[in-house]
């Protein structure tokens, strides 16, 4: 199993890189939901949270009974500016932190993959179970981009 975690794990930053040769450039900034995000808000969480991720990783083999607390979505984005980052340079970033947290999680034996903490969410998990829910994040938000391009394909037909 974790070697489908590692890749899907690997492959997410590749894929929005992918994504982003082909996105239109004008459309970065347009929100197709009131609720979500922008495609350059997205690249740029990505980005961000997974430092966090890795932090959170890290602490739950560090510390015994380690609760990871949530964060504010809504603040980070203007904390970070979101809005005004690079989607390239991002993405680049993405990749980079990525690789560090393939690193790390290459590095753990099967017994620290397993080493319990409770996630913001409430819920006591393992930490290779936390890294599926970084996959599942990125799928969420990698979803979301693909709902450009198909937008995109239907205004070319």
């Amino acid at each position: 199993m974790k070697r489908y975690v590692f890749h899907s794990l690997e492959a997410g930053p590749k894929a929005i890189a992918r994504l982003l040769r082909v996105f239109p450039t004008d459309r970065l900034d347009e929100r197709l939901d009131a609720n979500r995000y922008t495609a350059r808000e997205i690249i740029a969480h990505l980005a961000d949270v997974e430092e966090v991720h890795l932090g959170r990783m890290r602490k739950a083999l560090a510390t015994e009974g380690y609760k990871a607390e949530p964060f504010a979505h809504d603040e980070r984005i203007v904390e970070h500016h979101y809005a005004d980052k690079d989607v390239y340079h991002e993405a680049e970033v993405l990749e980079s932190r990525r690789e560090m947290t393939l690193g790390f999680l290459r590095d753990l034996t099967d017994e620290q993959l397993h080493r319990h903490f409770i996630a913001p969410s409430g819920d006591d998990i393992d930490i290779i179970t936390y890294a599926e829910l970084v996959v599942s994040h990125d799928m969420y938000h990698l979803e979301q981009l693909t709902q450009y391009l198909a937008n995109e394909a239907a205004v070319l037909h």
